[in-house]
């Protein structure tokens, strides 16, 4: 009987911990009105899954996703949530951001046992509502991924001129670049 009490409270103390951490997340980045946020994804993905089938596929992105939650903690940055083999990362800061962008690429893009990376890395307001971010800085981040090539991270303007740190990336490459539903030109730059 005492085993069942202790396994009973030992899954209650796991549960609070859950909320409590969750709900400390949602109040630090509330506190943020201009947050970073980095895209990821996994390039030939889709083929991966056609030529080695779908459970080797969902293997390499459950790794990609554990890899880039370690890569995210360590920049001070949160996963929001995953969409199969990409991840949308919130970093209150331009900086750490593009710090993350750049080490994505370099230690994960890298591995023989992943794919290729492409990130897109936007700075801007959101709205919050429970766990999730929403608005144009979203949709311009996630929108900036489709359009960097394997192994490249691409920052916008915002996110460049955002990142005032003397130990932010460097950048190099300005391009201009039409994003799928975003009415202007987004002007972007190659992280180095």
């Amino acid at each position: 009987m005492t085993e069942i009490l202790f396994a009973g409270l030992a899954v209650v103390g796991a549960g609070w911990l859950v909320m409590w951490g969750a709900t400390y997340r949602r109040r630090s980045m509330a506190r943020h009105p201009a947050p970073t946020f980095v895209f990821a994804d996994l390039a030939g993905y889709t083929a991966l899954a056609d030529q080695r089938g779908d459970e080797a596929a969902a293997a390499v992105a459950r790794e990609f996703r554990r890899a880039m939650r370690v890569l995210s903690r360590r920049h001070g940055a949160w996963q929001v949530k995953s969409m199969g083999d990409g991840v949308m990362i919130w970093a209150p800061d331009a900086s750490r951001a593009m710090a993350l962008a750049v080490e994505t690429v370099r230690q994960l893009g890298t591995r023989p046992d992943l794919l290729p990376v492409r990130v897109g890395v936007h700075t801007g307001p959101v709205v919050m509502r429970g766990c999730d971010s929403y608005g144009s800085a979203v949709n311009v981040a996630a929108r900036l991924v489709s359009n960097a090539a394997p192994n490249e991270a691409l920052v916008s303007a915002a996110t460049r001129d955002a990142a005032q740190d003397a130990d932010a990336p460097a950048v190099t490459g300005r391009r201009d670049v039409t994003l799928r539903g975003i009415a202007l030109p987004v002007s972007t730059w190659t992280l180095a």
